[in-house]
């Protein structure tokens, strides 16, 4: 076995290169995951990822593991997201995501960082363990919708309009949960194949779908507390699946807010997988 010990940043690593390691090192992930380099930019603009404050382990120019991050500032983070974490099949065994972590947390705090955030799949035993040694504790408990919205869905009728120029902060408005950072409204706002539809009722705008259109992702549904429970997210997610027909998918549902989870059960999506939030205050 080629044991790796040479970490450093991903700074000059090209996007496909990048995206090749990505998808092997995840090739007998428990969910299937294939990117595409233009995915992968929409990734990387969304979650605000640096390669700068990323790591990588190497093996000569080859890349063998990564941890990918996402910064809140690109010049001075205070936090850090890990957007994706993989060890190609070749180099597993070596504890690289303790290594790796080990060699750079340090860096981190001399350089202002105080926190990292993740997410990993409850069912990975292995992952959990290395996040746990590396400093990570679990946070909170997020859930993972997909599925076809059903036929029937019941809707009130209600005018679902395209914004070409949202308002991300009267949207925020809207919102009860606490986003995962794939989620946030900024991180939507960054993305430049994500598309809004708002539900207006007398001129006034009483919720919003924000979506992936590459992924058919849901980034954000919400409406205006005023008008729940009468048909609205209904509407919006009916509008979502006749423009993007398909398998829709909502992920990171905080499993305190049930009557989220509900709705989207409701209209036809399945939890397909349960993942914990992880958080290291370093």
């Amino acid at each position: 076995m080629t044991y790796l010990n040479d970490f450093h940043d991903l700074q000059g690593q090209s996007t496909v290169g990048l995206c090749n390691t990505f998808n092997l090192a995840f090739s007998d992930y428990l969910v299937p995951v294939n990117l595409t380099p233009s995915v992968m930019e929409e990734k990387f603009q969304g979650e605000n990822t640096s390669l700068e404050w990323s790591i990588g382990a190497f093996k000569g120019a080859e890349l063998g593991a990564f941890i990918l991050h996402g910064v809140d500032d690109k010049q001075a983070p205070m936090v850090l997201y890990n957007g994706g974490t993989g060890v190609v099949p070749a180099y597993r065994g070596q504890h690289l995501v303790q290594k790796m972590y080990e060699a750079y947390i340090p860096r981190y705090q001399d350089a202002g960082v105080r926190r990292i955030i993740l997410e990993v799949l409850t069912s990975n035993l292995p992952a959990i363990k290395a996040y746990k040694n590396s400093g990570f504790e679990k946070n909170r408990v997020l859930e993972c919708f997909k599925g076809d919205v059903r036929a029937g869905l019941p809707a009130v009728p209600v005018l679902i309009r395209e914004q070409r120029h949202p308002n991300w902060a009267f949207y925020q408005t809207f919102l009860d949960m606490e986003p995962s950072w794939c989620n946030l409204l900024s991180s939507a706002s960054r993305e430049k194949t994500t598309m809004v539809w708002e539900a207006v009722q007398d001129n006034d705008v009483i919720g919003f779908i924000a979506v992936n259109i590459l992924t058919r992702r849901v980034r954000s549904i919400a409406v205006d507390q005023h008008y729940r429970r009468s048909g609205v997210g209904n509407a919006l997610l009916k509008h979502t699946a006749a423009a993007l027909p398909g398998t829709l998918t909502v992920i990171n549902i905080d499993d305190r807010f049930q009557g989220i989870c509900r709705f989207l059960e409701q209209a036809g999506l399945n939890n397909y997988i349960t993942q914990y939030e992880m958080v290291a205050a370093i």
